[in-house]
Parts: C-alpha cells; structure tokens; sequence
C-alpha cells in the first residue's frame, strides 16, 4: 500500500488527514500504519485503535499475521498499550479492553503502567526508533471527539458519553443497543425492529427504569 493509499485508508478509521470515499480495510491499515513508522500517524494511533475496535473491525489475529517482522509486531504491541494508558489516564473503558490486552502480552500491565507514567507526567517515551509525546497523543485525541462530535466540549464530556455507550454494551446487544438508541432517538423501526423492541428490549429497559432495582444495584456495588 503506498502512502497516499495509507492516508485514505486510515481517512475512514477516524483519523482523517484526506477526505475519501474509497471502503476501509481496518485490519491492513492498522498493519501498514505499523509499518510506515510514521510518527504523525502513530500519534494518532489511539483513534484509529478505539474506532476500529468500536466498530467490531478490528481482528487480532489478522494483524498478527501481517506484522511478520518482529521488530514491526512488537510496535504495534507497544502502540496498543501505549492506547491503552492514554484511554486509563483520560478515565475512558471500552467494553472490548480486557479481552483485547490479554492478547498482547502476559506482561501488559507492567507496560500499560509505565506508558501511563508518562502520560502523567508529560514525558516523552521511545516505540521502536520513535520518540512520541504524549501531550500531542492526548491533544490529538481530544480533537477527534471535537471535529466528529461539536457537542462534546472537553474530555469530561468524552468519558460521560463513553462511559454511557460502556454502560448499554453490558446490558444490549449490539442490535438491541442500535434499536434501543433509534428509539430513543425517533428514528423509524422496520416492523421487525418495531417487534423485536417490544418483544426483547423495551422489557430490559424497563427493568433498568425499575427504582428498587436500581436502589438494589447501588447496594450491591458499594
């Protein structure tokens, strides 16, 4: 993939440095940005990390595949735990995190950790022959969320809306989330979503609207 193939691609993974129409390739994309050790795309690695992983597009074990070369696989190791430490120092949890860090080390955490430790205290760190900072990385992130989304005013607006999509993705599915929000939203259903709503997901809303449940559930977490 040439650099201008590059751009376009990772346009449609969140981090639009060109506009482009063409249909994404997240997992070879992900790769190739590995690959292009280009800082300004690294910097903006956590984008692309958290769109395509929101999305469901995202498959360990074909960018595994396409990362032969060790040096370039234990980047894109080091780039996702890097993310990783930027989502826990901006305060943010995406459902599919835990599953995915299992994967990328049996010492993650001690990673995440010193990545973590820089993000704090503004200290630049070293991925392959890279030196990134991390204020850029966080600056870089913020203004994703402003461009795509204009209500979302700083990162506490972030980890708000973040922290309620967490929230649905451990209650719906990602089909009962999607009909559940069109309702909320107005939107018209198919009359097999209109179903499905009545028969599935207005009864577990309803059960979430349930002040002793959730008198219950504050119990239960304390």
């Amino acid at each position: 993939m040439d650099y201008k193939d590059l751009l376009k691609q990772v346009g449609q993974l969140g981090f639009p440095l060109l506009e482009v129409n063409d249909r994404v390739k997240p997992n070879e994309t992900i790769a190739e940005v590995v690959k292009s050790k280009n800082t300004r795309l690294w910097e903006g690695f956590p984008i692309i990390f958290a769109n395509s992983n929101n999305e469901g597009l995202f498959d360990f074990k074909i960018i595994k595949s396409l990362l032969k070369n060790k040096e370039d696989y234990n980047s894109f190791r080091q780039l996702s735990l890097m993310s990783i430490a930027l989502y826990k120092f901006l305060n943010l949890k995406f459902s599919w995190q835990k599953n995915l860090v299992s994967n990328l080390s049996l010492d993650y955490k001690n990673e995440i950790n010193e990545f973590l430790y820089c993000f704090r205290n503004n200290n630049d760190f070293k991925i392959s022959q890279k030196y990134l900072n991390p204020q850029k990385i966080e600056r870089l992130f913020e203004n994703y969320f402003k461009s795509e989304r204009p209500e979302v005013e700083n990162i506490k607006n972030i980890h708000d809306e973040l922290s309620l999509e967490y929230a649905l993705s451990q209650i719906f599915t990602a089909k009962q989330k999607e009909i559940f929000l069109k309702r909320l939203q107005g939107k018209k259903l198919t009359k097999t979503e209109r179903e499905y709503f009545y028969r599935v997901v207005k009864k577990k809303a309803m059960a979430l609207a349930n002040v002793d449940l959730q008198r219950l559930a504050q119990q239960v977490i304390r």
